[in-house]
């Protein structure tokens, strides 16, 4: 956010690069030698979670229809698929 109080790409952009970066280090983790396959497989349930929380907070994003026209639009270029 701008010291006007603007929002500004990063400010979207931020949030799913943190869950892309926790997704990174679960995937790290899960192929860790030392977890059981019990835990590989909660782990994994986890990951797919954050997963399908990233894709709605990226819908979310994209259906934000109050924002004004130029970070809608920059929305749109980043989270458009």
């Amino acid at each position: 956010m701008t010291e006007k109080g603007q929002l500004v790409l990063e400010d979207f952009t931020e949030v799913t690069t943190h869950i892309d970066m926790a997704l990174d280090r679960i995937n790290t983790i899960y192929k860790s030698p030392h977890l059981s396959e019990e835990q590989k497989s909660a782990l994994g349930k986890l990951g797919r979670a954050l997963h399908n929380t990233g894709h709605d907070i990226d819908h979310f994003f994209l259906a934000l229809d109050t924002l004004p026209g130029r970070i809608a639009e920059e929305l749109q270029k980043h989270y458009a698929h």
